[in-house]
């Protein structure tokens, strides 16, 4: 059953991953579902982006600066922070074969959010726990570690 399927797709989703099956069930029922040819560009790097997409079958090519810097098939995603705060596209999103997306635009991810604080504490939880994760291994340089113990200031 296609909807089984989405469902388990976008259960894998870790922005997704912490929500009940009604509530992934919801966000489905708002979601459009796409076939796209071989060669189409999904969304083009520096375009306004207000979707996030989940890949159901197929596989898509990701383009930065014009250099491919990954390949994506059934399961995968991006675009999943765009529907919470737009900003340019940072990448070039291209079938190389026959695909079918899922895709929830901003207007309507936001009005199943606003129907229901468990489904928004839930979307801000996951998003708490991946900026924690992207923080723990972000160790470069400018990196600054507030989470470690506070050390006194020096006198």
């Amino acid at each position: 059953m296609a909807k089984d399927l989405y469902i388990a797709r976008l259960k894998s989703v870790p922005l997704f991953a912490g929500l009940a099956r009604k509530d992934l069930d919801l966000l489905v029922r708002q979601a459009d579902h796409l076939r796209y040819p071989a060669r189409h560009t999904v969304v083009r790097e520096g375009s306004p982006g207000e979707e996030f997409w989940l890949v159901v079958e197929g596989q898509l090519s990701v383009h930065r600066g014009g250099v491919e810097v990954a390949t994506i098939g059934p399961g995968d995603w991006f675009g999943e922070l765009a529907v919470i705060d737009p900003a340019p596209r940072d990448a070039t999103v291209v079938a190389t074969t026959p695909v079918e997306l899922m895709v929830i635009g901003r207007r309507r991810f936001w009005s199943v959010l606003e129907s229901s604080p468990t489904l928004m504490r839930k979307v801000i939880v996951s998003l708490a726990v991946r900026l924690r994760a992207l923080d723990s291994t972000n160790t470069g340089p400018n990196t600054v570690d507030v989470t470690g113990p506070r050390v006194p200031a020096q006198t």
